[in-house]
């Protein structure tokens, strides 16, 4: 038998043991509660905290006066935590819709958007962005609101920020936008200057719950972000504005699919204005075109182009100022036949008449005499098959085939204009070399860049280059000047102004072929034109130069009908807002003598007022189709018909 005391001391030993271990919860509390508190409570802080970075300022896009073109706002996204919100007992639809409706309220924002994100997230849904850009303090107040009504942490709050442009839709298609993923990669000055623009992120720690829901009262900034420089365009908004209007009016009374327009300094080559309208194919409304039309769209703009052919042929020697020839109504070349307007009798004209009736046949004997060789170089030196100085991302090269796939017909339509396609604004760097005496001065969009200390750092000019010699380009310029004297351009001359420009209408080619012997035969069995008036002024002394296109007119009309009144009615306003004043000659006359005799701009009905066809203002329409929006692809081409390119 055992021993009592033993058995007692053994008893005792037990005891001893499972009270020690009783204790030792009650120690390692004491431990947690005094020794290592402030670590444990350190390590649940780093685990709630976390890095995020803070967008930084956007810089703004100023233009030539300062105007904001486009600014940067701060902004919130909200998003709702749909698991958080069912365990405040809001889970089935119709408290859904009430909650969705009541937060869209204190976010002051279309309750719509709010309770179709709320009610179609899954039930589990962590986090529901329902608006990307609220208001910062709105949103803030929001959060605190809900944070009062037992449901802190429910809305997450991320910074960002909104492009807003204060001049509207005006000139936003030329500077670009930025969505929340930056500028697209056609986004033109938005995307070209980007990283200028953008600025330096910064750091933040914040707070967060379990669910990832913000803290309240938990951020802290480290590093603060840098905003991005300002940069300044050469764009007037008054002039841009304007013209947009100008231009629309103008494109619907020609009933076409859409227009481009440019207006610009020609001694700097700045871009005052760049315009583009199409016509809405569901509502039939001519609005702002959602693409850069003048950089990224080319065509076959028809006679404009006589300009480089005759350019060219000065500048060769096989022509000159006595130079005439035998002009009729048609000329042959090879298998191809290529015609005038109108139908004349033969007739012996200098190189003046005929730029200034923009005569198919008498351009074509000229470019016989040039060749194809010193053509085709001729167009490449005036900016034509290449993307210009800009380098927007947007920007076409045109087309312009290798000399040597010439065919002698290809020679003879790409001197009038109907081979090769062109982007407006390459035309309008083309015109603005005779208008500098020979010299081509690349386009300009950027004056530079603002930092934080306001001052401008200007952007660098790209380098200038002879083109043609300045006796030539006054031979050309008398001749573009005989246009609006006596030509094609008369009905727009400009009392005290003298205009020098070149009219042009060229073929579409169809976006479908029906005709196997013409592609520019439509599927509604017409032809669809692109009609062009180009030119600068006042041509003794430019100050602006301005080129308007249309395309898909209504069947009959011209460079002159369609696109002169919009050119005529830029020209007053160019003449008006950039304080052009008159001539000390009035070159508008015939012998460029006498005095001046300037009707003050604005002075007259504006141009785009008048009626082109029957049925504008009431009436019925000469032409049966309504208008298309669709046209050549960039860098299409096609052998040319018969017609003239006016």
């Amino acid at each position: 038998m055992e021993d009592p005391a033993r058995t007692r001391r053994r008893l005792w030993g037990v005891v001893a043991a499972f009270g020690v271990l009783a204790l030792l919860p009650l120690v390692k509390l004491v431990g947690v509660q005094f020794a290592d508190a402030s670590t444990l409570a350190a390590e649940g802080l780093q685990q709630r905290q976390r890095t995020e970075s803070i967008p930084a300022p956007r810089g703004s896009i100023l233009d030539r006066n300062g105007s904001e073109l486009a600014i940067s706002v701060p902004r919130t996204t909200v998003a709702v935590n749909k698991v958080l919100l069912g365990r405040a007992g809001i889970s089935d639809d119709a408290m859904l819709r009430e909650f969705g409706t009541r937060l869209a309220q204190m976010l002051d924002v279309d309750p719509s958007g709010v309770v179709d994100a709320l009610v179609e997230a899954d039930a589990d849904a962590r986090w529901v962005r329902v608006v990307r850009y609220a208001d910062v303090d709105v949103a803030r107040k929001a959060a605190r609101s809900l944070a009062e009504q037992d449901m802190d942490g429910v809305l997450l709050l991320d910074p960002t920020s909104e492009r807003v442009h204060p001049g509207g839709e005006s000139g936003v298609r030329v500077i670009g936008t930025v969505g929340p993923d930056g500028p697209g990669p056609r986004a033109a000055v938005e995307a070209r200057y980007d990283d200028v623009l953008k600025g330096v992120p910064g750091e933040q720690v914040v707070e967060r719950g379990a669910q990832g829901e913000t803290i309240t009262g938990g951020d802290r900034v480290v590093t603060a972000p840098r905003p991005g420089s300002d940069v300044q365009v050469t764009l007037d908004r008054t002039l841009q504005y304007e013209t947009e209007q100008i231009l629309a009016k103008g494109s619907e009374n020609a009933r076409a699919a859409g227009g481009i327009a440019i207006v610009g300094r020609p001694s700097t080559g700045e871009l005052l204005a760049v315009a583009g309208v199409e016509r809405n194919e569901k509502s039939g409304a001519v609005e702002l075109s959602s693409r850069p039309l003048a950089f990224s769209d080319a065509y076959q703009a028809g006679s404009v182009f006589k300009l480089v052919t005759t350019a060219a042929a000065y500048e060769a020697g096989v022509i000159d100022d006595h130079s005439t020839f035998s002009v009729g109504p048609r000329i042959k070349v090879y298998d191809r036949e290529f015609s005038d307007n109108e139908a004349h009798a033969v007739e012996t004209m200098n190189v003046d008449q005929i730029v200034a009736h923009s005569s198919n046949v008498g351009t074509i004997q000229i470019a016989q005499r040039l060749g194809a060789e010193k053509l085709h170089a001729a167009l490449v030196d005036f900016g034509f098959g290449r993307v210009s100085a800009l380098d927007l991302p947007a920007e076409s090269a045109g087309l312009l085939p290798d000399v040597d796939k010439w065919t002698p017909p290809d020679t003879a339509a790409a001197s009038i204009g109907s081979f090769q396609s062109t982007t407006v604004l390459q035309l309008w760097s083309a015109f603005n070399v005779i208008a500098n005496q020979g010299i081509y001065v690349p386009p300009r969009l950027v004056q530079g860049t603002i930092g934080a200390d306001g001052r401008l750092d200007p952007a660098p000019a790209a380098p200038t280059r002879r083109v043609v010699s300045a006796s030539t380009a006054a031979r050309v310029s008398r001749a573009l000047q005989a246009v609006v004297q006596v030509g094609t351009g008369k009905q727009w001359s400009l009392p005290g102004y003298p205009v020098a420009a070149k009219t042009g209408t060229g073929r579409m080619p169809s976006p479908d072929k029906v005709d196997a012997k013409d592609a520019y035969v439509w599927p509604d069995g017409t032809y669809h034109h692109v009609t062009t008036f180009a030119g600068y002024l006042p041509a003794d002394r430019p100050q602006v130069s301005i080129t308007v296109m249309l395309f898909d007119t209504a069947q009959g009309l011209t460079g002159s009908t369609s696109a002169g009144p919009v050119f005529s009615d830029l020209s007053r306003l160019a003449i008006r807002e950039l304080s052009i004043a008159p001539t000390t000659t009035d070159a508008g006359s015939a012998d460029g003598a006498g005095p001046v005799r300037s009707a003050p701009a604005g002075s007259t009905a504006a141009a785009t007022d008048r009626a082109l066809l029957p049925g504008r203002n009431g009436g019925g329409s000469t032409s049966s189709r309504s208008p298309s929006t669709t046209i050549a692809p960039s860098g299409r081409t096609s052998r040319p018909g018969s017609g003239q390119q006016r």
